[in-house]
């Protein structure tokens, strides 16, 4: 039976990408997210050119894991892809508001990764990927909630390696700088050389292929010593003191 991922996240952008690389592994992949309608045209997409990929729309984290695993007899692989980012100035923050992105960019994810590593550790491993963000170790304006989220997921991914240590079950976060998406289009498509120079050193936005592959090695090559990190997918922007 062919190993099985679920990718939370998974209609769009790069939860699209690492949906459709999973499957081109090989993967029996279960795609979750909020919007049926782009479920089921990304699973036509992906299916054109692998294995047919399932969709559903849970009402909870912890359900999307209870039925991928129903549906596909366990699960070998989660990816928690799904994002929330609503640009909000700190001195207008409010309950709500923080709410809304933290329930999907952190609850979520730490919930259906809960329930994950439950079956994983009781069927003999599995891998954990979480996506953080370049905004873990440093805040955009307007991003206090979701930075304090993707800054969480960083801690969360140790945890679980910590925790879930010998069990076979490996767990590490990826955090991509900025990464060609309906998210950041507008700004890279008008933005010159020179702007785009400052967002990273290699001067461009990276594509969402290039994170689907880091992932695709983290759920498919990766040594299990490789637990409890997270990779900076970011064209060197956290490496790069800023320009004058």
């Amino acid at each position: 039976m062919a190993k099985s991922a679920l990718v939370t996240g998974g209609g769009t952008g790069i939860g699209k990408a690492v949906a459709a690389a999973l499957a081109g592994a090989g993967y029996d992949v279960t795609i979750a997210g909020r919007r049926q309608d782009v479920l089921d045209a990304t699973a036509a997409e992906i299916s054109a050119s692998s294995p047919g990929v399932s969709v559903f729309t849970p009402t909870g984290p912890r359900e999307a894991v209870l039925r991928h695993i129903e549906r596909a007899g366990g699960i070998d692989a989660l990816v928690t892809a799904a994002a929330a980012y609503a640009p909000v100035h700190f001195c207008d923050l409010d309950a709500d508001s923080w709410d809304a992105t933290l329930n999907v960019a952190l609850r979520g994810s730490v919930l259906s990764a809960v329930e994950a590593a439950r079956y994983m550790r009781d069927h003999g491993g599995g891998r954990i990927v979480l996506f953080s963000s370049i905004n873990a170790p440093a805040s955009e304006p307007e991003s206090a909630h979701y930075s304090a989220a993707k800054a969480a997921i960083v801690s969360v991914a140790k945890s679980i390696a910590v925790d879930l240590a010998g069990t076979g079950v490996v767990a590490n976060a990826v955090a991509p700088g900025w990464v060609y998406t309906d998210m950041v289009a507008e700004f890279v498509d008008n933005s010159t050389p020179e702007q785009l120079k400052r967002v990273n050193p290699l001067g461009r936005a990276g594509n969402v292929d290039e994170i689907a592959n880091l992932v695709t090695y983290l759920v498919c090559d990766a040594p299990e010593f490789l637990s409890g990190t997270t990779i900076f997918a970011d064209g060197g922007q956290t490496a790069a003191a800023p320009l004058p």
